[in-house]
């Protein structure tokens, strides 16, 4: 097949009909041609990663069970000498052969200062590099004053991004994380959100100090979202699992979820509270506030894949769920968590069970909730018992 390089304006209808080549992978499905960053910790072993993986792609030996086509890496370690690097090559190689397709460099211009030209001029040399690596990326900063951070990052990046794209290889920056924690891990990246807004791919490694393990959250455009663990062995860090996103969210549920799920499966249509409900799925390990909380949040991974769907009122000011399946009366009367938990809102959980269900015990024997005299009897016809009481 022959591919098209396309203009810079195109029509909707002529992209859909030009065949275009696939996204080309040095690492396949985590790491493409284009602009990637790395950044962790200090003294983590960005560093020794770094090189094992050049040694690796320069030799097309597998990285963490993918197989790899060899590829010329040109690897600048700017905070390294020749024996440093020396030696540290002799322990990664343990005895094998060292790869000509390995380039090493321990010093180079700065961004806009020599270094892309000097990139032209390796690339032409060496017609089948694959790989850049820049150890570190502020090695190769230029700040000229002007602008704002972000403005500086982004303009700094994008001269090596738009390297990357014109001939089509993967420029790898190492780079730092600050001291202050995050919610989000890549908001720790140093620097303003600039850099990974240039950058095609981003890389996090999560490691404590002197800690045999270590985790690297990987997120970018041509890729699904995934965490690898890793665990350093001889200074070479091995793959202990990998999981996606998807894969990260379903350990994250609750183990009483998905019993609470077996159980409404196995009785078909329930309704109560939520204190019933652990009780007569025989859960002693969660509370009911935090069950109700969990199982709106949780919905779309547990009840939904099951046919399970439940809707929440209050009655006698007790909190009643009502489970059902596909083939259920779903009226349209009460809130229907199913579509709430679509929207991401939560339900607010009730009060705790055991003043709740005393309402409901109180208001089942004929006596008045905020009195506790006996009630009026009903004019209209009797309840459902099973609503009432949540059987």
């Amino acid at each position: 097949m022959t591919f098209t390089k396309l203009p810079k304006a195109i029509s909707a209808e002529e992209l859909l009909s030009t065949p275009l080549p696939p996204v080309k992978w040095i690492i396949p499905g985590l790491l493409p041609a284009g602009l990637e960053l790395f950044a962790g910790p200090s003294k983590a072993g960005k560093s020794w990663l770094a090189l094992w993986l050049c040694l690796q792609i320069a030799q097309g030996n597998p990285v963490w069970n993918r197989e790899i086509e060899p590829r010329t890496v040109i690897y600048f370690s700017l905070e390294d000498t020749f024996n440093r690097l020396q030696n540290r090559i002799f322990q990664l190689i343990d005895g094998g052969d060292a790869p000509e397709r390995l380039i090493l460099q321990t010093e180079c211009p700065s961004i806009g200062q020599g270094l892309e030209e000097q990139i032209d001029s390796l690339i032409y040399t060496y017609s089948d590099v694959g790989m850049i690596v820049i150890d570190t990326l502020q090695k190769v900063r230029v700040s000229d004053g002007n602008g704002g951070m972000y403005a500086n990052d982004y303009k700094e990046a994008g001269a090596l991004k738009k390297l990357a794209d014109k001939y089509g290889i993967c420029i790898l920056l190492i780079h730092h994380l600050r001291k202050q924690s995050a919610a989000d891990p890549f908001d720790q990246i140093s620097g303003s959100t600039g850099l990974m807004g240039v950058a095609d791919t981003s890389w996090v490694m999560q490691r404590k100090r002197m800690s045999q393990t270590a985790d690297i959250l990987l997120t970018g455009r041509d890729m699904d979202d995934r965490t690898l663990h890793l665990r350093e062995e001889s200074c070479i860090w091995t793959l202990a699992d990998e999981e996606t996103a998807e894969e990260r969210e379903i350990r994250a549920v609750p183990d009483y979820l998905w019993k609470a799920a077996e159980y409404i499966e196995s009785v078909g249509n329930w309704q109560g509270t939520a204190s019933e409900l652990l009780a007569a799925a025989g859960i002693e390990n969660a509370k009911p506030n935090q069950f109700t909380y969990n199982m709106a949040k949780y919905f779309d991974k547990v009840f939904e894949p099951k046919g399970i769907h439940y809707k929440t009122h209050r009655k006698n000011k007790v909190r009643l769920l009502s489970f059902y399946g596909d083939d259920g009366d779903g009226g349209d009367d009460d809130i229907d968590i199913t579509q709430l938990s679509g929207w991401g809102i939560p339900e607010r959980p009730s009060p705790s069970s055991p003043s709740s269900l005393g309402a409901l015990e109180r208001s089942k024997h004929g006596r008045s909730v905020a009195t506790g005299q006996p009630a009026e009897k009903p004019t209209g016809p009797a309840p459902n018992p099973c609503e009432a009481a949540g059987a």
